[in-house]
Parts: structure tokens; sequence; C-alpha cells
């Protein structure tokens, strides 16, 4: 959106603010899940790290639970090509849901 709209939106209530805002959690938060995806191929994946993304799935997105469920079934693949590659799928779901 361009300056001027931005500025135009923000006189009459527009809420280009909260949805950049809203925009760049679900950015790090996509950053999250891929760096949990590159290390679950040859890393432990820290437990904090994943309670985290597995929180932002189930409280921000609309059937979190079910993608939560998706990926933590995905981490428990014991072949790590499958696994990252499994991962990945789920990973895409969840960015298309997001619409990042």
């Amino acid at each position: 959106m361009e300056k001027k709209k931005q500025l135009k939106n923000v006189a009459f209530g527009g809420d280009w603010s909260e949805k950049s805002l809203e925009n760049y959690e679900k950015k790090i938060f996509l950053r999250e899940m891929n760096r949990i995806k590159e290390s679950c191929f040859s890393n432990e994946i820290r437990e904090e790290d994943l309670q985290r993304v597995l929180y932002y799935i189930k409280n921000n997105l609309e059937k979190g639970h079910i993608f939560a469920k998706s990926f933590e079934e995905k981490l428990r693949i014991e072949d790590p090509y499958l696994r990252k590659t499994e991962l990945m799928k789920t990973i895409d779901n969840i960015r298309k849901w997001l619409g990042v």
C-alpha cells in the first residue's frame, strides 16, 4: 500500500499498522518453523522453540490444533529425509492458511 493511502487510512481509522505488525509476526513465526525444519534433519530441536511454535499455531490459526498435531506428527518420523519433506508440506499448508 502506498504511503499516501496509508496516511489516509489512519485519518479514517484504517488498520494498516495492525496489519503490518500481524504480517511481521507471521514472518517471524514462519522463520521459526523453517529453522525447526532445518534442525530436525541433523540436530535435536530445543523444546522451548517447539513449544513456542506450537503455541502460536494453536492460538493464532483457525484449525490450529489440527496444524499443530500435524507438525508434531511429522517431527516423529524416523527417516530424516522423509521427516524434513513431510514437515515442509505442513509448513507450506500453514503458510497458505496465513496468506503469506
